[in-house]
């Protein structure tokens, strides 16, 4: 603990502590709390880096299979080829390939720590068919065409992962989703087998996915639920849902309306203001932010979902620092009625390091020479936890389906997808072209705990197709520093096609004091506040270069203490 003294004698606390990343990355629990630790899917993960290693062309063309970290370029061969070396601590946390790909049987070797054996040493067959060791169902699932692997493979040190390329198969796709984590995490590697402790961490995990729709975390003796009976929402007015002062944490929102019109669902905004911000962090429709009505299926994902006997919900954690304002907003010329409300919160939650959830809507035409949809872009610091994306085109072919996914995260860490649906874990125009047998054919929707496809159609003779899906990325979240842009390519589709996306991140607030935007209130932070100690006039030098917080037109003990609230 520390003090600085003000010039009017004023001691302010400071305490310097040593905060972990959001998720806790302990050699007793293998990866699994990334997932069952509810609270720390918001907290700040400092130190983190996302990474993908996947078969998407290196040239930028439509070439996405049969290519490898080494050798390079399309491989038409049978070789032994390396797919990535990285190095630890870190965690994979995903691994996915077209259901008709795995099937193929590919050798998957992962060699850990610089070993020259494979602690893992099966086939993409085993590994994504559930049969390999405990890397089994509802953690490794098939779905719309692709095959997905969730089951967490820590590395300490680094990992080499190994497969091969076959002349027969021609395609071989495929992505690896991991997350390094600080140099000096406590992490320990894969070992085939898991410790008690660990053995009940997966059991918590299972029952996460298997209980979809039900609150990650469970209840709560200390939440306190704020309800709105059935009400009628006037034209071009807005109903409050819940105006709360902080800290604490929204732990659920339920919004019903059981007989709305796709009109309706349009029309009414879901709007979430913190602490005091007159810019709304969320301000999206009710039917693209819950992924409700146009004839999409009724579903249950684990932190959202549009089929519960409250309605619509949303379980991602909503922590505010000072207050929280959640309302409901009428764009539309007639009333629009809700049956039911309740926003369900913590009091007195601890929020340190927390970010705030943000959620935005894009929607964009396909323009002449445009090749890409914009799903998010944003500067600071916080961590993307995935979309809703809805595709249409006035078109038989599924062609819109071929774009990759990007995610550029602090200008120079790109991570490259290799086609749309397999973004979603699905494959194959999700099952509707290379159609595998052994699961639905032609579905029209597929759910899933983490991702699914709530629409998706082409009817020959009508000149239209449609793709609505989603992901959710919490384990193999996308942490970034300075800042973030996430697309996915369009060039594929037709001139005029439509597409929509709500983005879901969260972002951390330092009320200005991160001066050198490095996601941490620190000594050099410090230093250059008291460079600006004192100064008066502030208005005319941009407010004291972002140091006049309170634009008092000086820098004075106010400011001190908002710089201190941020304080490490």
């Amino acid at each position: 603990m520390a003090s600085v003294k003000t010039s009017t004698g004023l001691k302010v606390a400071v305490c310097f502590v040593w905060l972990w990343p959001a998720v806790c990355f302990c050699e007793t629990t293998a990866g699994y709390d990334a997932y069952r630790a509810w609270e720390q899917w918001a907290r700040l993960q400092t130190g983190a880096q996302a990474g993908l290693a996947s078969s998407y062309d290196r040239e930028g063309r439509n070439l996405d299979f049969s290519q490898y970290e080494e050798p390079n370029g399309v491989r038409t061969v049978d070789e032994i080829v390396t797919v990535k070396t990285t190095a630890g601590p870190g965690v994979i946390y995903r691994f996915w390939m077209p259901h008709l790909t795995a099937k193929r049987n590919f050798i998957v070797r992962m060699y850990f720590d610089g070993e020259q054996t494979p602690r893992i040493d099966t086939s993409s067959a085993a590994l994504l068919g559930g049969t390999f060791s405990y890397f089994t169902s509802p953690l490794v699932t098939t779905c719309a065409g692709g095959q997905v692997c969730y089951e967490p493979i820590p590395f300490a040190k680094s990992i080499r992962i190994e497969t091969e390329n076959k002349a027969s198969a021609k395609r071989h796709y495929y992505q690896y989703s991991y997350s390094k984590v600080p140099g000096d995490a406590p992490l320990e590697s894969y070992t085939g087998t898991l410790t008690q402790e660990q053995e009940a961490a997966r059991a918590d995990v299972v029952s996460l996915f298997d209980n979809a729709g039900q609150h990650p975390a469970g209840g709560s003796d200390g939440a306190v639920d704020i309800n709105t009976p059935m009400t009628v929402i006037k034209p071009n007015s807005s109903v409050a849902l819940a105006d709360v002062n902080g800290p604490g944490m929204i732990r659920k929102l339920n919004i019903r309306m059981d007989d709305a019109n796709d009109a309706e669902l349009d029309g009414l905004r879901l709007r979430v203001y913190y602490d005091g911000n007159d810019t709304a962090a969320i301000d999206v429709s009710m039917g693209d932010f819950f992924g409700a009505g146009r004839g999409r299926a009724a579903y249950k994902s684990i932190p959202l979902g549009a089929d519960s006997n409250d309605g619509f919900y949303c379980y991602w954690p909503m922590p505010f620092r000072r207050e929280v304002a959640v309302s409901l907003f009428n764009t539309t010329d007639a009333n629009i009625p809700i049956d039911s409300a309740c926003v369900q919160y913590e009091p007195d939650a601890d929020v340190e390091k927390m970010c705030y959830l943000h959620a935005i809507a894009n929607t964009s035409i396909k323009q002449e020479g445009q090749t890409y949809h914009p799903i998010l872009a944003r500067s600071g610091c916080g961590h993307y936890v995935g979309n809703l994306l809805y595709a249409e085109q006035e078109s038989y072919s599924f062609s819109m389906l071929e774009g990759d996914e990007v995610i550029t995260v602090d200008q120079n860490n790109i991570l490259n997808g290799t086609g749309l649906e397999d973004a979603y874990n699905g494959g194959y125009y999700y099952n509707w072209v290379g159609v595998q047998q052994d699961e639905p054919a032609y579905p029209q929707s597929a759910i899933r705990p983490l991702h699914g496809i709530l629409y998706v159609h082409r009817q020959e003779g009508i000149e239209y197709a449609r793709a609505d899906q989603y992901r959710w990325q919490i384990a193999d979240c996308v942490p970034f520093s300075r800042g973030i842009e996430v697309k996915i390519e369009n060039r594929y589709a037709v001139k005029g096609a439509k597409w929509t996306s709500v983005a879901f991140w969260y972002q951390y607030h330092c009320l200005g004091s991160d001066f050198d935007k490095d996601c941490d209130v620190d000594f050099l932070d410090f230093a250059f506040f008291a460079s600006q100690w004192l100064k008066n006039n502030c208005e005319v030098t941009d407010w004291c270069s972002g140091a006049d917080f309170d634009h008092s037109q000086q820098v004075g003990t106010e400011d001190l203490a908002a710089l201190v609230e941020n304080w490490l």
